[in-house]
Formats: C-alpha cells, sequence, structure tokens
C-alpha cells in the first residue's frame, strides 16, 4: 500500500499535476488520521471491556456475600423472634402458674440463649481497599457502602450493646434465682438434671429484679428486631438492584 501511494506522489510530480499532488496529500493525511482514530477507538473498546467484564466479577461475588449477610441477618430474625416469645410465655407462667414444668425450663433456655452475625464482607474490603471506583453506577456504589457501612455496622454495634449491658443484666439475675447445673444424686451414679429450675418459684413470682432484667432484655430485642426487618428489607432490594446492573453490563 505504501509502495502504491509512493507511485502515485512519483507520477503526479513527474506530470506537474501540483493541485491533484496537493488533493492527494490531504487525502492521504486523512487516511492516515483516520487509521489512528479507528485504532484509539478499538484500543477504547477493549479497555472498556475489561474494566465492564471485571466490574461483573465483582457485582457478581458481591452479591454472594450479600445472600450470605440476608441467610445470616434472617436466622438472627428468626432466632430473636423465637426467644422473646419464650420471655413472653415465661412472664406468663410467672403471673399464672404455681408448678415448675418442662416447658418452663425450656423458655428459660431459649430466652437466655443469643446469635451473632457473621458478616461476610470480603469483597467489599477489597473494594474499598481499591484505589479506582470499579462500580460504575455512584448511586449502587453508594448504597453498597451504606449497606455496610451503617446497616451492617449497626448490627455490630447493637450486638455489642447485648453482651455489654442487657444479657449481663439479666444474666446476673438468672444466676441468683435457677438451678444453672445438674444436681447430682447418690454417689454420682444419678443425675437429676434440673437445669434452669427456679430456686424457689413462690420467690420468683415476686421477684421484680428478675422481672425487670428480664423485661429489658426482651425490650431491647424487640428494637433489634424492627431494625433487622428494615435492613432485611433493603438489603433485598440492594441484591435485585445489583443483578439488574450486573444484566445491563452484560449488555
Amino acid at each position: 500500500m505504501i509502495k502504491l501511494f509512493r507511485r502515485v506522489r512519483q507520477r503526479l510530480l513527474t506530470e506537474n499535476k501540483f493541485s491533484r499532488y496537493f488533493l492527494y496529500g490531504v487525502g492521504e493525511i486523512l487516511l492516515v488520521v483516520i487509521g489512528i482514530l479507528i485504532a484509539v477507538q478499538i484500543n477504547a473498546w477493549h479497555e472498556n471491556r475489561t474494566l465492564k467484564i471485571n466490574e461483573t466479577n465483582i457485582l457478581s461475588q458481591l452479591n454472594i456475600d450479600l445472600k450470605e449477610n440476608h441467610k445470616e441477618l434472617l436466622e438472627l430474625y428468626e432466632f430473636m423472634e423465637v426467644s422473646n416469645l419464650f420471655g413472653k410465655k415465661i412472664l406468663n407462667h410467672l403471673q399464672y402458674k404455681n408448678e415448675v414444668t418442662d416447658s418452663l425450663r425450656y423458655w428459660v433456655e431459649g430466652f437466655g440463649s443469643n446469635n451473632i452475625f457473621n458478616n461476610a464482607n470480603t469483597t467489599y474490603k477489597n473494594l474499598e481497599n481499591s484505589s479506582n471506583n470499579i462500580i460504575s453506577n455512584d448511586s449502587l456504589r453508594l448504597r453498597i457502602t451504606l449497606m455496610y457501612e451503617l446497616d451492617f455496622s449497626n448490627v455490630h454495634r447493637r450486638e455489642a450493646m447485648l453482651y455489654a449491658e442487657y444479657f449481663p443484666n439479666y444474666k446476673k439475675e438468672l444466676l441468683k434465682n435457677f438451678k444453672i447445673s445438674p444436681v447430682m444424686n447418690q454417689w454420682l451414679d444419678e443425675a437429676t438434671l434440673e437445669i434452669n429450675t427456679p430456686i424457689n418459684l413462690k420467690e420468683l413470682k415476686q421477684n421484680e429484679s428478675y422481672k425487670n432484667a428480664l423485661v429489658d432484655l426482651y425490650n431491647f430485642r424487640a428494637l433489634r428486631l424492627k431494625w433487622l426487618k428494615k435492613s432485611l428489607v433493603d438489603l433485598e432490594q440492594l441484591i435485585k438492584a445489583i443483578d439488574c446492573e450486573i444484566k445491563e453490563t452484560l449488555t
């Protein structure tokens, strides 16, 4: 191609056709410029495609983590819901019943149990430490940040409050008023399981300190349930938004 252009130029010069030579030169320059622009465009397309593939991979992995977090939060929600149901049953039993039952022991065990939120955040941490804004959708990136830095952080913060304040207070009253280990009889040949049995049911029914500690823990869990329900809804919507973003990125 270059040899052909050279021959044409030489022929035009020898024939003194300067006007045609000038037009030919302009055309040759335009062809070179167009070729460069096409090459730049192709390179930009490849780079953009690489970024889109990388973004899709990050979003897909992020959604795997978020779905695992949704599972964890839902289990936590259901666990606390059942625990608070046990709390209601304990108070009802103390108000209306005068005997110790296996059900009461079971409710006391359940109400005194806790669960924790295991936050799947590896992908988010890698994204956070990245110098580039891999996620191109600013609104979506903000929602992801708020989910991890606000919602999930609040779950952990409220867990810390539970273990620092509400649960220790209830546990203290529980230890005062209930048997917490098996009672061993007949030289250890027989174990009478009296775990979670009131030391004195009559006194316990009148014990406001235990009831207040139970109600405090119950109310705090009720607030956590309210906050968790909102976080679950927001998380479900975020997962759907990321799925939509992945589909749009691939098209």
